[in-house]
């Protein structure tokens, strides 16, 4: 955890990270009733910030304290959570939202699942393996979002090629799903 901390610290502290929400987020965001939203690996706030002005009350997690720290001087709204999703316990029948933007942790797609309420709207975009990538564990196989979602009724899906902010090539998946049941 520490080291992973240190990683995310640096990367807060020296890069230009995108300030505006993410496409998949403003496209969807409002399938979703209105209510409580979680957003995992939340970095900086950007989605955090735009779904509390949507009028979502939001818990934004990540394990970045200078992160957090940015978030919580921009909105003091947001309900602020440094923590190792590693060991994050995700509220059970809680969120009528969860996004989880540049991140991928499979070990929390059951807690994902479970953190949502019938009918809750799960948001998700990540990379895809390709050629470009440095390690396999961070990242998709191709279709494998959609297969991790099969039990939830699938709204939209795609895998195409993008720019990474540091110019390399890459690959993600976008995934927007309801819970059914």
């Amino acid at each position: 955890m520490l080291e992973d901390k240190k990683r995310w610290n640096k990367k807060y502290l020296e890069e230009k990270l995108p300030e505006e929400p993410s496409q998949i987020v403003k496209d969807f965001y409002n399938i979703a009733k209105k209510g409580k939203a979680l957003d995992i690996a939340c970095g900086t706030g950007r989605n955090s910030i735009f779904l509390q002005e949507k009028g979502f009350e939001v818990d934004a997690v990540d394990i970045s304290d200078v992160a957090i720290n940015k978030l919580k001087e921009k909105n003091p709204n947001i309900n602020a959570i440094v923590a190792d999703l590693d060991n994050y316990q995700i509220p059970e029948n809680r969120y009528e939202l969860i996004i989880n933007i540049n991140f991928l942790n499979r070990n929390l797609i059951p807690k994902i699942k479970d953190g949502l309420k019938k009918d809750g709207v799960i948001i998700f975009e990540t990379f895809v393996l390709n050629e470009e990538s440095k390690t396999k564990d961070f990242y998709l196989r191709e279709n494998e979002l959609l297969r991790l979602f099969i039990d939830f009724y699938v709204v939209f899906y795609q895998e195409k090629d993008v720019i990474r902010n540091d110019g390399r090539k890459g690959r993600k998946a976008y995934l927007v799903a309801v819970k059914k049941c």
